[in-house]
């Protein structure tokens, strides 16, 4: 047997069936997996505050006579009332967000005898504390401020 005819006996068989594969109309043979790619740094995970109830933040002012205006702050947003008879409380709910938050309050009053008291309580501990005093029928503003940390 010659060269020829041996690789023809040898690569005919092979030809014929990679030639019917083809034309079989058969699925494609699955394309050998991809390399996966190489590993980059870890993009900066956004630090999440777990979940936890938000803080109430009670803001108080107690005395004698009527506070002529209440001014109180929280974030800068500011709400005013009127006048009002003391004791006054304002009960406020201050995001557990991790964020530090920034809060005033502002009183004028009249016809007090004796002290107005202002302070506030922060999930039910007391955290700022002022007092004005006086005798007779006095009049004056007084103010307070303070951070929770969300």
């Amino acid at each position: 047997m010659d060269f020829r005819t041996a690789a023809r006996t040898v690569f005919a068989p092979v030809a014929l069936l990679a030639a019917l594969t083809a034309c079989s109309g058969g699925p494609a043979p699955a394309p050998a997996p991809k390399p996966a790619p190489p590993s980059s740094p870890a993009a900066p995970v956004e630090e999440q505050v777990p979940d936890r109830p938000p803080h109430t933040l009670v803001l108080n002012a107690t005395g004698s006579g009527s506070l002529k205006q209440v001014t109180y702050t929280l974030d800068g947003s500011a709400k005013e009332t009127g006048q009002v008879k003391m004791p006054w409380r304002q009960s406020l709910t201050v995001p557990a967000d991790g964020k530090p938050r920034q809060w005033t309050l502002e009183i004028t009053y009249s016809g007090a005898s004796g002290h107005v008291e202002m302070y506030s309580v922060v999930d039910g501990k007391e955290s700022v504390h002022t007092a004005s005093g006086g005798s007779g029928n006095v009049t004056g503003s007084a103010s307070i401020g303070g951070s929770v940390q969300g």
